[in-house]
């Protein structure tokens, strides 16, 4: 009768340990799944945090501009929107670029392109490619053109500035033509040299 008893008592502690066991499992379980969705929750937020930035400049086109919010929208903020103002007036939100206050402009050596490939570190060689063809139609204005494409990439953008007349549009047809240019593109690294 005792060995029973104690079998029986030694059933009732394994099952309690086992009831306890399982009940501690279960509260890993959802300590586990609560912190895992709160990790996702706070990257998600910290992404998002990060995309939909509102860059701001003045209104009218030029090929640097339409160059920029390429540069913007596929390298540094893919849900980056892009706010205008009207042209003189001061810039009261977002982040300025391409107009004379801003930290993002052109500079007397240096176009409002290279100015975001150089504060956002863009180590791309086409980039970096893309930023003399730009430099050379914005900054090397009255000299002999030294990139074999600025003057097509400059009466390119111009074209389309001129038969567009939605900023939404001129965007887009700018995204396109610069999305071409940069994957038709080949860049000797070595040389800084490139062709289309």
């Amino acid at each position: 009768m005792k060995i029973k008893n104690d079998q029986e008592e030694n059933m009732v502690d394994w099952k309690i340990s086992k009831g306890f066991l399982i009940i501690i499992v279960g509260l890993l379980v959802v300590i586990f799944a609560l912190t895992t969705i709160q990790g996702v929750s706070a990257q998600d937020q910290s992404i998002e945090n990060r995309q939909g930035q509102v860059f701001s400049t003045w209104e009218g086109f030029e090929p640097d501009k339409c160059a920029s919010i390429w540069l913007i929208q596929r390298f540094i903020d893919s849900h980056a929107i892009i706010s205008f103002f009207p042209k003189g007036e001061p810039i009261n939100g977002g982040i300025p670029f391409d107009t004379p206050d801003a930290k993002f402009r052109r500079y007397a050596r240096m176009s409002t392109f290279e100015s975001l490939v150089q504060h956002y570190n863009l180590t791309c060689p086409k980039l970096a490619y893309i930023g003399k063809i730009i430099h050379d139609i914005e900054i090397n204005i009255w000299e002999r053109k030294v990139m074999p494409e600025t003057i097509s990439v400059r009466d390119s953008i111009n074209k389309i500035i001129l038969e567009t007349k939605d900023n939404k549009q001129i965007i887009e047809k700018g995204n396109k033509f610069f999305d071409t240019l940069y994957r038709k593109l080949k860049v000797d690294d070595s040389k800084g040299t490139g062709s289309v």
